[in-house]
């Protein structure tokens, strides 16, 4: 298991259902996460690290700006539709200082190659192994990570994302990027104290959350 602290300056992470005010989930869903840490090490293929499990804990709420931004609406759409149509300037809402705590376990992950796990440790400490291109960013391509590093010791105070059935979170782990209907959602919530981390994820009531594939 590792520890990686997260700094991005604003994203947006647009409502499934988001139509034409792109409301944002106001926490960036792990399934958005987890495709931010295989763009970092490289992986084209989303089903490689199957299995892998993910915990968060945020340093505050963040902030929601509402901006006037150009909104593509019909990416899978007719070619014709979407040149004349799919590109238009429309409110959209942004989060703003994200800063979070993400935990990685590879210990259930499916494949016998090399984990999640051990491609982060390599693509942190020797990026030049990895063969990768662009930038680093949390969904959309101009929402830039400020910083992914490796963190020995948890300081200062966090709230939890803690699974939760009756949680009023409810964030996609799996996204169906033609159409919706296999896209696979859980529910959360987030604790409303900050404290100091005393615990790992998978002890008391923190639950992981795993990356499975419809």
């Amino acid at each position: 298991m590792i520890t990686l602290h997260i700094e991005v300056p604003y994203a947006s992470f647009r409502k499934s259902y988001a139509r034409s005010f792109a409301e944002s989930y106001p926490l960036p869903p792990p399934a958005t996460v987890y495709g931010m840490l295989l763009s970092l090490v490289g992986e084209k293929f989303r089903s490689k690290h199957e299995g892998v499990r993910l915990a968060f804990a945020y340093k505050r709420l963040p902030q929601i700006a509402t901006t006037l931004r150009k909104l593509s609406r019909y990416k899978y759409g007719v070619p014709a539709k979407q040149s004349k149509l799919g590109n238009a300037p429309d409110f959209i809402e942004t989060l703003c200082d994200i800063e979070f705590l993400c935990w990685v376990d590879s210990s259930k992950e499916k494949q016998d190659a090399d984990t999640l796990e051990a491609r982060i440790v390599t693509a942190i400490q020797r990026p030049d192994k990895v063969d990768r291109y662009g930038l680093l960013c949390l969904g959309l391509s101009d929402d830039a990570v400020n910083d992914v590093s490796l963190c020995r010791n948890v300081e200062d105070q966090w709230h939890r994302l803690l699974p939760s059935i009756g949680g009023s979170i409810e964030l996609p782990i799996w996204v169906d990027h033609v159409g919706s209907a296999k896209t696979r959602w859980n529910r959360y919530r987030l604790e409303s104290e900050a404290a100091s981390l005393n615990t790992n994820p998978g002890n008391d009531d923190w639950e992981w959350t795993e990356i499975i594939a419809p």
